[in-house]
Formats: C-alpha cells, structure tokens, sequence
C-alpha cells in the first residue's frame, strides 16, 4: 500500500468523496495522490489473488502491470469504483458494479468503464 501512497482505508459513508479515491467494498475508501490508481486497483487485485504487490498478480495472471491488473480489478470486483484527479465522475465497471447504496453515498454521477 505504501508503493501506491494509498492512505488508511475509510469507511465510504465517513469519506470526503471530493478528494481522489479507490474504493473497494471489502475495505473501504482509500486516497491517492495524482497518477496513483492504477497502481492502487493493482494491489488491491493481489490482495484478492494472495499476492502482496501488483507486479506479482500481473504475473500470475498474464496481465499487464498496472493497466492490465487495474482493469481487472475494476472489470471483476463488486463494489469497486475510483475517482481520479483529472475525471469529474466517479469510475465503476459496470452498472452493476455497486449497490443502490452505494450509489446514493458517493452521490454524484458514476461513468462505467466496461459498458
């Protein structure tokens, strides 16, 4: 987490949703620093697949790092979204991909990368 600058996990009711973000379900909301959210989405991924750094679930899985790894995690994890610090919408996989809750938290209009 520290390669990716990623600040403690927050829970997504208690997060300032203004400032760049990952969001994983299982976690939390995590900040980032500008250019950090591929990297970011790239550790979450190997945490899910048992890996402790992006370049090693690349490898196990045959993707690129980190664009590779930070699409598949956005394309296959429920409840996963981002904000980055150049996009004025927040990023999900698809419609799917977070609950009406969610949703209604994050509050402000949600782009899909993979519909």
């Amino acid at each position: 987490m520290c390669d990716a600058q990623m600040s403690m996990p927050e829970p997504l009711a208690k997060s300032d949703l203004n400032r760049p973000f990952v969001y994983d379900r299982r976690y939390g909301v995590f900040y980032v620093p500008p250019g950090h959210h591929q990297h970011a989405m790239s550790i979450l991924l190997a945490f899910r697949h048992g890996h402790t750094k992006g370049i090693a679930v690349a490898k196990h899985l045959g993707l690129k790092f980190s664009q590779g790894t930070a699409d598949e995690w956005l394309r296959t994890t429920p409840g996963a979204c981002f904000l980055s610090s150049v996009g004025k919408d927040v990023l999900a996989g698809t419609r799917d991909s977070l609950s009406v809750l969610e949703k209604r938290i994050i509050g402000r209009r949600i782009a899909y990368a993979f519909e």
